[in-house]
């Protein structure tokens, strides 16, 4: 007939076997009839076969078409039979044909598992994208450990400031493994774009001795049979590595487990660009911000922020019945720097007076460029009186001398102070006022006017 076929009678013992049949189950003729069906079943098939031979002493219903997986003793070899079982009519005998589906099934498990894997790989990077994950390095990693074959501990490298460190852990002790570092040449899977298997760590002998022993001891090097190593790629540049450890068998990590690795691979490259895209937008919207909230010359404050900090500023001193007092302070003759020394002298001279102005400030202070040459303080909680103090300190800050290259630049300014509410009840009327104050003293050529009104 071609197919593998055979004959059992009422004891299910093997009355006839053709040539095809002795072949796929791996006896001969002679050995076959001395055996019972049941020997050559796989114990776990036993329910299935006791279920099927009970409704056929029953005369009920039974497929006749069912899996069985057959064992080989004596090779020990495992296969797995598509069976299709008839009654042979005026008799107990069974006719059987057999068809070997031992790869197919094979391959319908291997594509079950990397379908699994792939709604792994797609459930990692919806919870990454969407939800945000703090660690993502250790997120990934557990998924991986947990569902690669054969991996029972794994570790996450990143490259940082030059060197690789340990971002991420699984069956390892993370705080004690942060303190090991690699330089490139120190890598044991050098920087590898591929997935790659590795089993030579002597490379690790050659650490310093600090570095040596914490792997040993908690990194296990020793003791990693195999080590699946899966490269993060972004933008064509290695950035770290996803390691996949076995502690018993070499040969652990088979074709199979290399693909999900390389399907892992590309998923992780595309996670991380995507997070690292992610972020340089984030960084751009947070400079965005910066910028129109900062002037770009001396990184203080400019008018729109300070327009912004004064109203809380003030309504919460309103609340406290705490006073605040506005100075405005110009700089004198400060053209003149940028006729003479030119522009580019005049920045370096504003960015200077701006650090040792910023100085000055209390954490509760707030300082603002609001023209070339001109800055606002905010003082909380202090009086008129005691802002003296401060425009006296602030005067000694701009008249210390700056020397850019071989010249010696000195410079003075005035100051103008006006205080909330006594001389205003909005920031724009003290703002306004601390500018005729500040003006006040120019004209007396003094360092500091108080408004009165």
């Amino acid at each position: 007939m071609g197919v593998p076929v055979a004959v059992f009678d009422e004891n299910l013992m093997v009355y006839f076997a053709n040539k095809e049949m002795c072949e796929l189950i791996g006896f001969s003729k002679e050995e076959l009839q001395k055996m019972n069906w049941t020997d050559l079943v796989h114990p776990k098939d036993f329910e299935k076969m006791k279920q099927y031979h009970q409704l056929k002493r029953e005369n009920l219903p039974a497929p006749d078409r069912f899996y069985l997986t057959l064992r080989n003793p004596n090779k020990n070899e495992i296969k797995e039979i598509l069976v299709h079982i008839k009654t042979i009519p005026g008799t107990q005998k069974s006719l059987v044909s057999m068809t070997d589906v031992t790869e197919l099934k094979q391959l319908t498990e291997k594509l079950s598992r990397k379908n699994k894997c792939q709604q792994v790989i797609l459930q990692v990077i919806t919870k990454i994208l969407k939800d945000g994950i703090e660690n993502p390095y250790q997120f990934i990693l557990e998924k991986a450990v947990e569902n690669v074959p054969k991996v029972q501990a794994g570790s996450v490298l990143v490259e940082e400031k030059g060197v690789y460190v340990y971002k991420a852990a699984v069956g390892y002790n993370l705080l004690e493994l942060s303190e090991v570092f690699f330089h490139k040449n120190e890598l044991a899977q050098g920087l590898a774009k591929d997935v790659m298997i590795v089993t030579d760590f002597s490379i690790n002998e050659r650490l310093d001795e600090k570095r040596r022993k914490i792997l040993e001891k908690v990194g296990r090097f020793r003791q990693i049979k195999a080590m699946m190593t899966i490269p993060i790629v972004v933008r064509e540049k290695t950035i770290g590595f996803f390691n996949l450890d076995n502690f018993e068998d070499p040969n652990a990590f088979d074709e199979e487990s290399i693909d999900f690795a390389k399907i892992f691979a590309v998923q992780i490259g595309v996670i991380f660009e995507r997070l690292e895209l992610e972020e340089q937008i984030k960084n751009q919207a947070e400079q965005m911000r910066f910028l129109s909230y900062h002037d770009p010359l001396t990184g203080l404050a400019n008018r729109r922020f300070l327009q912004e900090e004064a109203e809380r500023i003030l309504a919460l001193s309103s609340r406290q019945e705490e006073p605040v007092s506005i100075l405005y302070l110009d700089l004198m003759n400060f053209k003149r720097i940028n006729d003479n020394s030119g522009h580019q002298v005049g920045d370096v001279v504003l960015s200077v007076i701006a650090k040792r102005l910023k100085r000055c400030t209390r954490k509760s202070d707030f300082v603002a460029r609001i023209g070339g040459d001109e800055f606002v303080f905010l003082l909380t909680g202090t009086p008129k009186d005691l802002a003296i103090h401060f425009a006296k300190r602030l005067i000694d800050q701009v008249e210390a001398p700056i020397i850019i290259g071989d010249q010696k630049i000195q410079i003075s300014a005035n100051i103008g102070i006006a205080e909330y509410p006594i001389d205003g009840d909005d920031f724009e009327k003290i703002l306004r006022n601390a500018d005729r104050a500040m003006y006040c003293a120019k004209n007396q050529n003094k360092p500091y006017c108080i408004f009165q009104s």
